[in-house]
């Protein structure tokens, strides 16, 4: 009894988290994607780099107010014991994946490869991506996270400057938005049968 006690306590933090992940980390997604697409546009340059940024931010804009709208209310932080070891495991994975992000760039430009360090960046997302699919079971993360961690490499092996860096914003930023609309979309159409006991306000 204890035993199954215990699973059901892990697997309902797990759910809580689920939806806090989509929520709190689509937000995240937004954020960086805009930060991509317009990196990729003003990389493309002249009159369709510029109308690629306007359109990707108009993009970003409209996932942000449908974010908002659609999830107010839901993904609260989970609480209790297990929901703890959860919040512990997605914020160091976090903070590692931050100081990579940093991290790696500064080793590429040394290294004197100054075009790669957006890929650089893209690399350290897609392995937090994939661990957060693994804690708390999203699996777009696994499918976008594979493809921002093998991605950047071909990226990296087939291209070189402006249009490395061009294609590496437009289609990471084109992949966090779509993510982060996806993931407001489970909220908007969650059960509301998740627990509400192992959520905080």
């Amino acid at each position: 009894m204890t035993v199954r006690t215990s699973t059901e306590s892990t697997e309902q933090a797990r759910a809580a988290w689920s939806l806090r992940v989509r929520r709190v980390g689509g937000f995240i997604q937004v954020a960086f994607a805009a930060f991509w697409l317009l990196r990729g546009g003003l990389n493309v340059g002249g009159t369709s780099g510029a109308l690629l940024t306007a359109s990707a931010l108009v993009l970003v804009l409209i996932v942000l107010v449908y974010g908002i709208r659609v999830t107010a209310g839901q993904g609260r932080r989970p609480v209790g014991v297990e929901a703890k070891r959860v919040e512990h495991s997605v914020n160091l994975a976090t903070v590692i994946e931050i100081v990579a992000s940093v991290v790696l760039p500064l080793v590429v430009i040394v290294a004197g490869h100054p075009d790669w360090v957006l890929p650089s960046i893209a690399i350290t997302i897609g392995p937090l991506l994939l661990w957060l699919d693994h804690l708390v079971d999203v699996p777009r993360f696994r499918r976008v996270g594979w493809v921002l961690t093998v991605g950047p490499f071909v990226l990296v092996a087939t291209m070189s400057g402006t249009t490395l860096a061009a294609t590496t914003g437009l289609a990471a930023g084109a992949l966090l938005l779509a993510t982060a609309a996806a993931g407001f979309r489970d909220l908007a159409v969650a059960s509301p049968a998740v627990p509400h006991a192992t959520a905080g306000p």
